[in-house]
């Protein structure tokens, strides 16, 4: 089979400018979505995100060690008394802040609805990204609280 070695050319329609306000008819290819002059690179717009805090999820340990060294670490969330092992590693400073049963966020504010400090749940969700949670669905007498499983 042979192929062409020419490449097919694109045809050239009457779009409309997409960018907003402008509404000019120009000719492009079927992709194109601006007129020249919203081509430009001044008129792209850029959306940045806002770089997380990382202590809100984590914590700095400022060490000098120049070994691995394993250390037992306290729960930094409210009424939990569990200790974890964090392996600290040279030039490395951050480190999880909650026990392995506290990581996720969901589970953070489960465990701060179940002894009823609802005012710390309302910091942690203004501290952090965007959280939903049905208090229907957690509220009555069927919730069962286990102390200690391990």
């Amino acid at each position: 089979m042979q192929l062409p070695k020419s490449r097919r050319r694109q045809k050239l329609r009457e779009k409309k400018c997409q960018y907003p306000g402008c509404g000019k008819i120009f000719f492009g290819i079927h992709i194109s979505k601006y007129c020249p002059e919203h081509r430009q690179d001044r008129y792209r717009i850029r959306k940045r995100t806002k770089p997380e805090d990382v202590n809100i999820k984590n914590q700095t340990f400022k060490h000098a060690y120049t070994e691995v060294i394993t250390m037992v670490m306290d729960c930094a969330l409210e009424g939990c008394e569990h200790q974890f092992e964090v392996k600290i590693y040279p030039r490395q400073y951050i480190y999880p802040k909650y026990c392995p049963e506290h990581r996720n966020e969901y589970k953070r504010i489960r465990h701060l609805q179940l002894i009823g400090r609802d005012d710390l749940i309302e910091q942690m969700k203004s501290e952090s990204e965007s959280f939903e949670l049905d208090p229907s669905t957690l509220e009555g007498d069927d919730v069962d609280v286990v102390d200690d499983v391990a």
